[in-house]
């Protein structure tokens, strides 16, 4: 059986593989993203399940779509998915629940996690608030464990994920201005206690200045031995314990 496989759609969109080929998709946009690896676009014609962190047109824009062509479930905090639901979704697809509860989906657990961002999405001069922002705890059956902390900054909490849950990947925005940037992200390191580091959400837009080669700068005055996984827009790495 293979390993997780974990490949950077470009931006905050990732697609796991789990050991058992079950496909998964966090945050999927690529409509007008940047960033997004359009050879990647054919790896999400078939899903297992969809996964959103917060309402932002960054996370959730494509979402629906891959929803309704591919009749994947989708989940997240449950007023971002009542609205997925509102957009045409089928309810039987939809779930909705809430922070520091944990779902099986496709074959691994997820356990919602807090965030300290924003999320909403824009509907002609209103923006619609979609619940609290949040990051997931990600576990697959090879002992592979993620922690993606959504959009955030550094907060205490996640010292607490990395006690409970012991993950040895971090996902982490790394850009700055909408997140947190290097040095910040580099604290949450520290808390968390991950063996490897996938920076994620820098350089899609000019504001996003944050960088691998800056996070590396900042863990190494910390003196953390993180292992950075600095991956390229669809590029896949595969966990090994």
């Amino acid at each position: 059986m293979a390993n997780t496989t974990i490949t950077w759609l470009g931006h905050a969109s990732f697609l796991f593989v789990t050991p058992e080929g079950k496909r998964i998709v966090l945050d999927p946009w690529y409509a007008g993203n940047p960033s997004f690896s359009e050879a990647a676009k054919a790896e999400l014609e078939q899903l297992d399940a969809i996964l959103l962190t917060h309402g932002h047109m960054d996370h959730t824009g494509n979402a629906v779509e891959l929803a309704n062509q591919t009749k994947a479930p989708i989940a997240g905090i449950v007023e971002l998915i009542g609205w997925v639901q509102g957009q045409g979704v089928a309810a039987t697809q939809c779930i909705g629940y809430n922070k520091g509860g944990c779902i099986e989906i496709a074959g691994i657990k997820a356990t919602l996690t807090t965030a300290h961002h924003s999320s909403s999405i824009t509907s002609g001069n209103v923006s619609l608030y979609l619940g609290d922002p949040c990051g997931f705890i990600l576990e697959f059956s090879d002992g592979c464990v993620v922690y993606h902390t959504g959009d955030t900054c550094v907060h205490s909490d996640m010292a607490l994920m990395g006690e409970i849950y012991q993950p040895n990947v971090t996902i982490l925005p790394i850009g700055d201005f909408y997140t947190m940037g290097p040095r910040q992200a580099a604290h949450a390191l520290k808390l968390i206690g991950s063996q490897f580091a996938i920076p994620e959400h820098y350089g899609t837009f000019p504001a996003l200045q944050g960088n691998p080669e800056a996070l590396q700068n900042e863990l190494n005055k910390l003196e953390l031995k993180t292992e950075i996984v600095a991956l390229q827009p669809g590029q896949a790495w595969t966990y090994s314990a």
